[in-house]
């Protein structure tokens, strides 16, 4: 084959297909760890709004609360006057 070997040519071949296999196994090495951090980073932050949702609904019966439907509507009681009469200063 033109001045080399067969044995030469399949060493070629043999480290450039070893060589691309390496490095596609190194990429997709790279990539796996980055999505294992992406999502426990996602699960984090996911348990913390709902820490901070369950601690607003917690809070928000406290904030709103509805009257009685049921109630009768009384009117308000004025304070009655006092029978006593201020002493003046003499």
């Amino acid at each position: 084959m033109f001045g080399r070997k067969s044995s030469e040519t399949a060493l070629m071949k043999t480290t450039v297909v070893v060589g691309i296999t390496l490095v596609a196994l190194l990429a997709t090495a790279c990539t796996d760890h980055e999505a294992e951090a992406r999502k426990a980073k996602a699960e984090a932050e996911a348990k913390a709004r709902a820490a901070a949702a369950q601690k607003e609904m917690q809070a928000l019966p406290k904030a709103f609360q509805s009257r009685d439907f049921f109630k009768k509507n009384e009117p308000e009681k004025k304070p009655e006057p006092s029978t006593e009469q201020p002493k003046s200063k003499s």
